[in-house]
């Protein structure tokens, strides 16, 4: 196991990193552990997570292993997606 750090953002629920001076690895599954700060960002990512359990709720979504279920599936889809172009 490998720990880097580095900071980055978060736009529109997409998390996206400063320039890394590290050669982050790709199609991999990766830990994130984010950390916001000052307490209107904090105010900010409260409601976004909260917006985001009702919208799991509203699908029928609701236990942590059907959302990494979903999680899995979208990456599947994307790397099919990727792959389709590459060729």
């Amino acid at each position: 196991m490998e720990i880097l750090h580095t900071k980055g953002r978060m736009k529109e629920g997409q998390l996206i990193l400063d320039n890394s001076q590290y050669d982050l690895p790709t199609n991999t599954e990766v830990e994130v552990i984010i950390i916001v700060k000052g307490e209107e960002k904090q105010d900010d990512f409260d409601k976004a997570r909260q917006e985001m359990q009702l919208t799991f709720e509203n699908a029928g979504i609701t236990t942590r292993e059907e959302i990494l279920n979903l999680i899995k599936e979208v990456k599947q889809e994307l790397f099919e997606e990727r792959n389709i172009i590459d060729q």
